[in-house]
């Protein structure tokens, strides 16, 4: 298994069309975290090709209206400690992240 960092899969979930993307922290991910993105049809080549790359299957649902999206695809991801803030948000559940510069700490 591989571990990717969110800002790269983020990137790419972006050009296969993902309408938003998000991180938040897993007990059950071997990174501890777990990407979240949401589009608004059925990612089936985005999820086989990613699966194909990191060595394991992501998680394929689809969610009821409400949502940003109809289907959200969850995979584990890395999260850089150092060059992050959050706010708001509680474990488990959806947090938007914002990346800042080590600098603006």
């Amino acid at each position: 298994m591989r571990s990717v960092p969110f800002e790269f899969v983020s990137g790419l979930a972006t050009e296969f069309g993902a309408v938003e993307c998000c991180w938040r922290e897993s007990d059950r991910s071997f990174t501890g975290y777990v990407a979240e993105f949401w589009f608004g049809f059925l990612p089936t080549f985005f999820a086989q090709r990613w699966a194909a790359v990191v060595g394991y299957s992501v998680l394929v649902r689809s969610v009821p209206a409400g949502g940003p999206g109809r289907f959200m695809v969850s995979m584990p991801v890395t999260v850089p400690q150092g060059s992050i803030r959050l706010s708001g948000g509680q474990r488990g559940g959806r947090t938007r992240v914002v990346v800042h510069p080590p600098s603006a700490y």
